[in-house]
């Protein structure tokens, strides 16, 4: 396992390299994006752009939730588990280490549309943040969890679980809000910049991004098979 992790380490300090030495020539576009007022003002019209889009058209799953005790119930223990999920990480080196919060949004948003989705994911980081703070609180970051929730809603949402969809929307969430939006939202704590954080962003969502699907799919199979069940 040493012997891998070093491996691992070297191999992604070359990949930094060069992918740092790629974007430096958009230096000048990329540090437009650091700043902490024009990051915010980007991450908020994109939220706000999918909320109104979801609110419009996908309200039929929030109606669901609010109805139905029972749904509301299920949200609080999605929100839970992953308040949970949160203490454990599998370290496999220096550089990269595997949680399993990322499960519960995708599930609610499955289950109950794009704003359960949206609230599930929010929620979850504000509460996890009170129970177990780690640095200063973001609400960027905040909006940019309720971001991929919103995208998970809009692929999975009343569709049949497929590895496909499930790999094109874990796709989708990973390039725009965890390695774009996120490393915007998180560029005005680093004082390297977006430059300075981007590449190690990129190498470690992208690793981790088929183990993520799988593990996204199977958990959408195991509820799609209760769901028949009991019907």
């Amino acid at each position: 396992m040493q012997n891998f992790a070093a491996s691992f380490d070297s191999s992604m300090d070359t990949a930094k390299s060069a992918i740092r030495a790629f974007i430096e020539p958009f230096g000048m576009f990329l540090d437009a994006a650091s700043g902490f007022w024009t990051g915010a003002i980007l991450i908020i019209a994109v939220f706000a752009v999918l909320l109104i889009f979801n609110v419009l058209y996908c309200r039929e799953g929030l109606a669901a939730v609010a109805r139905k005790p029972k749904n509301l119930v299920i949200c609080a223990m999605l929100i839970a588990i992953n308040v949970i999920l949160g203490y454990f990480t599998i370290p496999l080196s220096s550089y990269l280490r595997i949680g399993f919060g990322f499960i519960t949004a995708p599930a609610a948003a499955y289950m109950f549309g794009p704003i359960a989705g949206m609230a599930v994911a929010l929620l979850s980081d504000v509460v996890s943040f009170i129970v177990k703070p780690t640095g200063g609180f973001l609400f960027t970051y905040t909006l940019n969890t309720a971001i991929a929730g919103m995208i998970y809603g809009m692929f999975l949402y009343k569709r049949r679980v497929t590895f496909l969809r499930v790999f094109l929307c874990k796709l989708t969430v990973i390039l725009t809000v965890n390695i774009v939006l996120n490393s915007i939202a998180l560029a005005p704590t680093a004082g390297s910049g977006i430059i300075g954080i981007l590449p190690a962003r990129m190498i470690k969502n992208l690793v981790l991004f088929p183990i993520q699907s799988v593990i996204v799919y199977e958990i959408l199979k195991i509820i799609s098979n209760i769901s028949k069940e009991r019907k």
